[in-house]
């Protein structure tokens, strides 16, 4: 049986009985127990420690550690592909399964068919920096059978399951010195990419062709743009989520579909995604007219429809699948001859051109559920049309100051 003492410092003392000392009493090992991150919730700081004690136990009966006094065993000795079940079993409790997806992807394919016999204590940043070459010279040829270079995010986004593992074996004390966050690690430069989005004209376009569609098609489009909400945070919307009184919308939940399975929901991205905001007349319109048509729709469904209460269904009432707005958007696009851009390009002109048209940079940021300025700053530089239309507006100005100066002078 394990006795668990928390520190001051936020860590944990784990004591487990290893049989009885020579000269009576009991033996026991002690390790110290670091939590993944700090402010764990009571549920996943007890499953972290369930695995911890877990760990410990199993390394007591391979003999791996010992009691004081005897041959030392040590966890640094653990085999990497070992300690990434650990990691993994750890990780599904506190990020998204598209994340652990992701994770699992890379540890499979790529980190344990080259370092997964080798043990703990034998990482060194040179292994770190191999891994981020190997992901550049490599490309994406491992996961899509193509060769094509990857960008600088993306070789860090795929850096970071690395270092992630690292870092937690280094807090598990797998390991005696944390080599995932060191400054010696070099990186591709990283260069913001351009987001693509809708000029003013195009959005007039859009907005006017949309009065041709039937109400569930024009209801989407028009809710991804005028709230910017990501796709998935779309159709994860319930009427409840509507207040038709007072204007506004609110974001609770995303819904997620893995590859092969069913959708579900989950909560948003991150807590700033949990918001809500204001919408336009034209919204409200549009949606008290697609739930005028939804409910004629019910009634002549009868048992056939779930009651899920979900604003956007598959034709049962079941939560929409995060894909069919993509496709909608495509089809929408083709039909009315319309420059073609990912359905997110709805979330990006959305927030352009609230800032084109003077909205501050904080709000546009709350509505939509940014966890920094940083992120939202990547659309000032879209602004270039409105820039140009504010210079314009001063050469007018100059013209008429001039045109008058020179009627009165004569």
């Amino acid at each position: 049986m394990a006795s668990i003492t928390k520190r001051p410092n936020g860590s944990y003392v784990i004591r487990i009985q290893a049989g009885k000392k020579i000269s009576g009493g009991y033996a026991s090992v002690s390790k110290v127990f670091w939590p993944s991150k700090p402010n764990l919730s009571y549920a996943a700081l007890q499953r972290e420690l369930d695995m911890f004690i877990n760990s410990l136990e199993l390394q007591m009966l391979n003999g791996d550690i010992s009691a004081p006094n005897s041959v030392p065993g040590d966890q640094k000795r653990t085999l990497f592909e070992d300690f990434c079940k650990l990691f993994l079993e750890i990780k599904k409790s506190e990020i998204s399964p598209g994340t652990i997806a992701f994770y699992k992807k890379i540890i499979e394919q790529h980190l344990i068919p080259t370092y997964g016999k080798m043990r703990m204590n034998e990482f060194g940043i040179r292994h770190v920096q191999d891994y981020i070459q190997f992901i550049i010279n490599k490309g994406r040829q491992d996961f899509h059978g193509v060769g094509k270079p990857m960008s600088a995010a993306t070789v860090k986004r795929y850096a970071t399951v690395f270092r992630s593992i690292l870092s937690l074996a280094y807090k598990m004390e797998y390991m005696d010195i944390d080599i995932s966050n060191s400054r010696r690690l070099v990186f591709p430069p990283q260069y913001r990419p351009e987001v693509e989005v809708y000029n003013e004209a195009e959005v007039k376009q859009i907005l006017s062709a949309l009065l041709d569609e039937p109400i569930y098609i024009r209801a989407i489009i028009e809710v991804a743009f005028f709230t910017g909400c990501r796709r998935g945070e779309i159709v994860g919307l319930k009427w409840s989520d509507i207040d038709f009184e007072n204007h506004r919308l609110f974001v609770r939940r995303s819904i997620y579909k893995p590859h092969g399975e069913k959708a579900f929901e989950k909560p948003p991205k991150t807590k700033n995604s949990l918001r809500n905001m204001v919408i336009p007349q034209r919204l409200i319109d549009t949606l008290t007219e697609y739930r005028e048509y939804q409910q004629k729709y019910i009634k002549m469904m009868g048992d056939g429809w779930n009651n899920l209460n979900y604003v956007f269904t598959e034709v049962d009432g079941h939560v929409m699948n995060p894909q069919t707005p993509t496709k909608q958007f495509d089809h929408f696009l083709k039909r009315h001859g319309i420059r073609h851009l990912k359905f997110h390009g709805l979330r990006h002109t959305s927030a352009t051109m609230l800032l084109a048209n003077g909205c501050d940079i904080k709000t546009v940021s709350m509505r939509l559920g940014h966890s920094d300025l940083d992120t939202t700053n990547i659309y000032v530089h879209s602004i270039a049309e409105s820039d140009k239309g504010a210079a314009d507006t001063f050469d007018k100005l100059y013209t008429d100051f001039t045109e008058k100066n020179e009627t009165e002078v004569g």
